[in-house]
């Protein structure tokens, strides 16, 4: 499957429906769960005048991270 970046605003609000959570780390994002325990390092591309975005390996990581859960990847609100 091809994967495609997703709008930072986007993945938070997926982010925030499951309960985890991202946290600034030195350059990169860590991705934690609901109990607070790290999972994965996050990537956010950005640029001067333009929008960030988590680029598509993270977003692939976070699916992963979602698969080995039992959750759906996006999940949907209820």
């Amino acid at each position: 499957m091809v994967y495609k970046p997703i709008e930072e605003r986007t993945y938070l609000d997926y982010l925030k429906i499951v309960g985890w959570r991202l946290v600034k780390g030195g350059i990169d994002y860590n991705l934690l769960d609901d109990k607070g325990i790290f999972m994965c390092s996050i990537k956010i591309s950005h640029g001067k005048g333009q929008k960030r975005e988590v680029v598509a390996f993270s977003v692939n990581k976070t699916e992963k991270k979602f698969k080995e859960r039992g959750l759906k990847w996006p999940p949907k609100k209820k």
